[in-house]
Order: C-alpha cells, then structure tokens, then sequence
C-alpha cells in the first residue's frame, strides 16, 4: 500500500512538472517576436493524377509552417484546379522557416487520399517582393502555381491580456531607456512602440447559416500585421489579447 502510494505521488508530480512545462512553452511561443509574415495565394493545380474511379480527383490543399496550419477548400471532380485563395502565416526565425506542402483527394465516407507533397525553403525568397512560383509534385505528377511575398517586421509580439508585456516593471525600465532622451538620434526609424488591448466584440453581424460567426480581428499598421485566434460560432467572442509594436 505504502509502495503503490509513492508511485501515485511520483506519477502525479511528473503531471503536474509536465503540465506546468507545456504551459510555460505556451507563454513563450505566445510572447515570441514575430519576424515577419508570409502572404501566400494558392491560385491552382496543374496535371494532378486521378485518385477517383471516374478518372478524377477532389482535391485540396494543407500548408504547415511551424505550428501553423492551413486548409484550402475542396475542388471537386478535376486534375486542374483553380482555388484562388489567399491567407497569411507568420514567420518566428529570421530565415523563414520551411513551408510543408501536401495534396489531398477528399473521400466522404472515407480517408482522404494523398496525392502528393513539396516544400518551399522561404530563407531562399527576398522580402518584400511577389515571387511567382511553380512547385512540383514530390513522388507524384502534377505542380502548384503560388504567389508568395515575404514582409519583414520589427519588434512585433502578442501576448494574453494577463501577461502584458509592459506591466513587467523591468521591461518597463528598458523601454524608457531605449526611447530616452539622450538616444533620440541613435536610431531615427525608432520612434517608438504602440500597444493594443483587443479584449472583446458585442453583437456581431450573423455570417453563417448557423446563425453564428467564426470572428476573428486583424490589425494593421505600416508593414505590420496582427491577426487574433478565431472564435468560432460566438457573436460576442472575448479574444483578450495584446499586441505590441
């Protein structure tokens, strides 16, 4: 008994270290700079092959960068599909990081079908160009069309509203040094930062045939651009949120 109830403390203890573990990583991730972000418009498939018994397929798209994920509409019945889709990623590394690319055959009913993959080093593209480009399939036949633009940003974090950055007494103290009067000419492109609270929406516009929203806020200023999560089927969401620039 006494044994079996070491072994339970051991085991809670080592719970409760890796749930405290996950929730500092989630801070950190949260309170990291973003470098920058990556527009991409997925504009079509060429030569795709067939995965359907009719000679076709109904395919779509995922994107990964990091954590980040996304998923384009489905296409149905073709190998050359148009989506004609734009989105927005982040970039956390100052070279960008590797885009994963993979194609898929949607079954209802069923597993999707894989139909094929490729990857787009973003350290080889310059920022703040549109670069046309034409990805082929890997282990497949077939290619994707993309525009990418990569725009560079400073200083850019987002933080929840209980962990703001600016009420730490000593990041405080650094932001009154770096905007004090003695550096005024030191940098003369860093005026100074801007912090904004989005905490919530009330009575939002009805978008679904739901009757409810998926909302979600965006925040530009110059080259910078912020976007919250989304929260999904709510007409009042609370996002709580602060981002600095």
């Amino acid at each position: 008994m006494y044994i079996q109830t070491m072994l339970l403390r051991r085991s809670w203890k080592r719970s409760t270290k890796q749930q405290q573990s996950l929730r500092l990583s989630e801070l950190h991730r949260k309170l990291q700079l973003w470098r920058g972000i990556v527009s991409i418009a997925l504009i079509e498939g060429r030569d795709l092959i067939p995965m359907d018994s009719n000679g076709l397929s109904d395919p779509y798209v995922k994107f990964r960068l990091g954590p980040q994920k996304y998923r384009s509409k489905t296409v149905p019945k073709t190998l050359s599909p148009q989506w004609r889709e734009q989105f927005d990623l982040h970039m956390y590394e100052e070279t960008g990081g590797v885009l994963e690319i993979t194609v898929w055959d949607k079954d209802t009913g069923m597993r999707d079908d894989f139909i094929g993959r490729c990857q787009l080093d973003l350290s080889t593209l310059s920022k703040e160009r549109t670069h046309h480009l034409e990805l082929a399939l890997e282990e497949s036949r077939g290619l994707l069309v993309l525009l990418v633009t990569l725009t560079a940003s400073a200083h850019v974090s987002i933080a929840d509203l209980s962990v703001t950055p600016l009420d730490d007494p000593q990041e405080r103290r650094e932001i009154f040094q770096r905007y004090s009067t003695l550096k005024s000419f030191s940098n003369l492109k860093d005026v100074g930062i801007v912090q904004v609270k989005v905490m919530r929406a009330e009575g939002l516009m009805v978008a679904d045939v739901t009757g409810k929203s998926d909302p979600f806020c965006v925040l530009e200023l110059n080259n910078d651009r912020l976007q919250t999560h989304t929260v999904y089927k709510n007409l009042n969401p609370e996002w709580n949120k602060v981002f600095t620039l």
